[in-house]
């Protein structure tokens, strides 16, 4: 992730700079990234290309390898049908007719197969106008071939309207119709030869053409994640060669190499971050220079130091540790402080949290109301709709009830002949069936009133349930509220001890003063402590002067 507060010290390009910035993690997941792709682009591309093969390597095994088969079945059958056709002719000159019969037979099985490859290769070629048309060129010369044996050779009725040729032409035509079914069937033959080899060819193309796409994309995409892979070391490196000159010169107190940083990600921050401490140090030793000389200066200034400097001294340290112990309560108080504070702001953002839950909540109550309303409607719709059923099945009734008196009637007039009361009871008979299904009616009214009450009773207890969690968050609102009061309870006392302690503080420090004004009036007596400190201040000159800044 970028870090807004890196400021980037070197010129970069849209490119370096968009990659740079993203963080070492996204820089190797952009890469896998790539990787995947590419690999991903490669196996949908070979999926592609394997389903076309297998395509074209199905249309040669249905269209072709099947629809060979079905050719050879016809012209198996065609053989065995002339072959039978001609023992007919050499036995039909044979006294005993009696073995035509079975050669009749095998002439039929042989149509029959020859029917049933027929009928199996016109389904295999349906919808292709060229394999049908020339199918149907050797179904008509079959069929005028089967007639004309039929009625020449078999001597069976003539079909309506044909005209056997003369007895000198019948071999010759006979001859014609099987060559036209011999040529006709070569024409098929070749044209699914033709067919399946440029199936074949298609699918040796859809091969070459896959094998030379999936190569190039593997080629070009091994490329180009190999260009991104280097892209990023090279980013990564160049930052890492910055830091680590950076931190050399460090190490040889030079302060004047700064960090080059080039990204604002993981490692430009960590750039930053030397940079930071580099003129941090590079301050302080410039301090310590200045105030070594100050130092050096002011021990010039020392005089005399009396004996009773050591009792002022200790007399100050006395008091300074009474300070101390009165800065550490304080500091214990403020703690107590702070930890309240926080412990409030986490129960207030608990409470904040119950709220919205609760807000939610009860808007959940509402749609549940909102169902619940819309049940209760159907409800009445439902009641409206038996009201009316209600209605016809009374005025049924009335009617049925005045066909009655009718039929009372005329059977008083008619007596044993009574037409009228049958006409009158036939009527009576349709209302009551009206009836019997005006109560059916009522009664699929009245499930369907029961399914909305089940409706309406789900509803209202969804409406129980949410209520119920709603009563759940206002006792946790109120459990939040009871520890800010004890939280707040705590931080006033820690308040009240801070200001005893604080008192104290100031008490202790006038001790101190008064301690330290004894202590001025015999600076003047601290020669030998003047000498001294001349020497630390040129010893601290000397190392500070090792440093470059």
């Amino acid at each position: 992730m970028a870090q807004e507060g890196v400021q980037v010290t070197v010129a970069r390009g849209r490119l370096t700079a968009a990659v740079a910035d993203r963080g070492v993690i996204t820089k190797a997941f952009l890469a896998l990234m790539l990787v995947t792709l590419v690999a991903a682009a490669v196996a949908v591309l070979s999926l592609d290309r394997m389903s076309r093969l297998n395509g074209d390597l199905h249309d040669i095994k249905t269209r072709h390898l099947d629809s060979a088969q079905e050719l050879g079945q016809m012209r198996s059958g065609l053989t065995d049908m002339y072959r039978h056709t001609l023992l007919w002719v050499l036995y039909s000159a044979s006294p005993d007719k009696s073995v035509l019969v079975p050669i009749r037979g095998e002439v039929t099985a042989a149509e029959q197969r020859v029917d049933a490859a027929t009928a199996k290769y016109r389904d295999l070629a349906a919808g292709d106008g060229t394999r049908l048309a020339a199918l149907a060129k050797v179904t008509d010369a079959l069929a005028q071939y089967r007639t004309l044996r039929n009625t020449a050779l078999f001597q069976e009725p003539a079909p309506a309207g044909y005209t056997l040729p003369a007895t000198d032409q019948i071999v010759a035509v006979s001859a014609n119709l099987e060559k036209t079914v011999s040529d006709s069937l070569n024409n098929l033959q070749t044209l699914e030869d033709k067919e399946a080899s440029a199936t074949a060819a298609q699918a040796d193309k859809e091969y070459s053409n896959a094998r030379l796409y999936i190569v190039i994309l593997l080629v070009g995409g091994l490329l180009l994640a190999l260009a991104a892979g280097a892209f990023v070391a090279r980013i990564i490196r160049r930052q890492l060669g910055s830091v680590s000159v950076a931190l050399r010169a460090l190490a040889n107190a030079d302060l004047t190499r700064p960090a080059e940083v080039y990204s604002r990600d993981e490692l430009g921050e960590m750039a930053s971050a030397v940079n930071d401490a580099r003129e941090g140090l590079r301050g302080t030793v410039q301090a310590i220079t200045t105030g070594s000389r100050t130092l050096g200066d002011s021990s010039q200034q020392l005089t005399a130091v009396s004996g009773r400097i050591a009792a002022n001294a200790q007399e100050a340290a006395r008091q300074s540790d009474v300070a101390a112990g009165a800065a550490g309560t304080v500091s214990h108080n403020v703690q107590t402080v702070a930890a309240g504070a926080d412990e409030m702001g986490a129960s207030i953002r608990e409470i904040a949290q119950n709220a919205n839950d609760a807000a939610r909540v009860a808007s959940e109550a509402v749609g549940v109301a909102e169902q619940t309303n819309q049940t209760v409607s159907k409800l009445g719709e439902s009641s409206t709709e038996i009201g009316n059923v209600v209605k016809v099945i009374t005025s049924i009734a009335e009617q049925t009830n005045l066909l009655a008196l009718n039929a009372t009637i005329e059977a008083a007039r008619a007596g044993e002949a009574g037409k009228g009361f049958a006409v009158v009871a036939n009527e009576v008979k349709e209302l009551a069936q009206e009836t019997a299904r005006a109560t059916e009616d009522i009664s699929r009214r009245v499930e369907a009133i029961q399914a909305d009450t089940g409706n309406a009773v789900g509803a209202i207890g969804e409406i129980s349930r949410i209520i119920a969690r709603i009563n759940d968050y206002q006792l946790t609102i109120a459990s939040a509220v009871e520890e800010q009061s004890a939280t707040t309870n705590e931080m006033t006392r820690s308040v009240g001890e801070a200001a005893q302690g604080a008192s104290g503080i100031a008490g202790n420090i006038a001790g101190v003063a008064h301690a330290a004004q004894a202590t001025s009036a015999t600076l003047a007596e601290a020669d030998s402590t003047v000498t001294e400190l001349s020497r630390l201040a040129a010893d601290l000159q000397r190392e500070v002067g090792r440093f470059r800044v």
